[in-house]
């Protein structure tokens, strides 16, 4: 058997109906009228036998709102012509007085009004809507930051207080005769996290121009000359005995660089 003949190998990829009024004119027609049609109308059918699941579902979605939304124009429209000719057709008939035609008069304005306010809504408020979601938003954004900002500020003090007592306890140790070295490395490390830590935080508040903040910027940099003199005093006791304080000397070193 030949695999390859043409008349055994069917290889058409399924075709995807076209989406358009011509689709759901074929199914009323099929079923006799729109009544019967809404009835036996059987969703997962239409759309195997259309070959729609061949069809990306953002694809499908898009084209039959697409669809919707002609429909509904064109049937707007329809109704708007149609109204000044049924008008004319009843006038001969009916008495002016006759509700009847009143009621045709009244749908007419209602319906000429839904459509100004219905473009308005598309043209007009929509828009409006999204600027104020935009700007909403921009706001709820300025306003997170600024609380960022507050909680901040209320966690710096309480930062270089601690700061303080370590540079204090560090500094005191500097002038010991003996140093103690593992000591001396942990309050080192755990000062410089502090010192970069609270830097970053400045930075962020740099934008605010307060007293409080200038006076927090001014403690900042006290806290940092007075670490940066017992580093330079770590460092002259280490280079003047560098195999006593070969880990303190490894660890100013790894300080500096970063």
């Amino acid at each position: 058997m030949d695999f390859l003949e043409d008349d055994e190998i069917d290889l058409d990829l399924p075709t995807v109906t076209d989406i358009d009024r011509d689709l759901f004119t074929k199914e009323v027609e099929k079923a006799g009228d729109i009544s019967a049609a809404c009835i036996s109308f059987d969703v997962d059918d239409f759309l195997m036998n259309n070959n729609f699941q061949y069809m990306p579902l953002e694809d499908l979605i898009k084209d039959f709102s697409h669809l919707s939304q002609n429909m509904v124009h064109i049937l707007m429209d329809k109704i708007t012509n149609k109204y000044d000719d049924c008008l004319k057709f009843c006038e001969p008939y009916i008495d002016r007085d006759n509700e009847s035609a009143l009621d045709l008069q009244k749908a007419k304005m209602d319906v000429n009004q839904f459509i100004a306010q219905l473009d308005k809504l598309m043209h007009k408020d929509l828009a409006r809507t999204r600027k104020v979601i935009s700007e909403t938003l921009d706001y709820v954004r300025k306003l997170d930051d600024f609380w960022h900002q507050l909680d901040d500020q209320a966690r710096i003090p309480d930062m270089l207080a601690l700061a303080k007592q370590l540079s204090k306890t560090l500094h005191m140790m500097c002038g010991t005769e003996t140093l103690e070295e593992t000591l001396c490395i942990e309050l080192m490390a755990q000062l410089h996290s502090l010192v970069i830590r609270i830097s970053s935080v400045l930075e962020g508040l740099s934008i605010i121009n307060s007293t409080y903040v200038h006076h927090l910027q001014n403690e900042y940099h006290g806290l940092l000359q007075e670490f940066q003199i017992s580093l330079k005093i770590l460092t002259d006791r280490c280079l003047q005995d560098p195999k006593q304080y070969e880990k303190l000397s490894r660890a100013l070193v790894s300080t500096l660089h970063q």
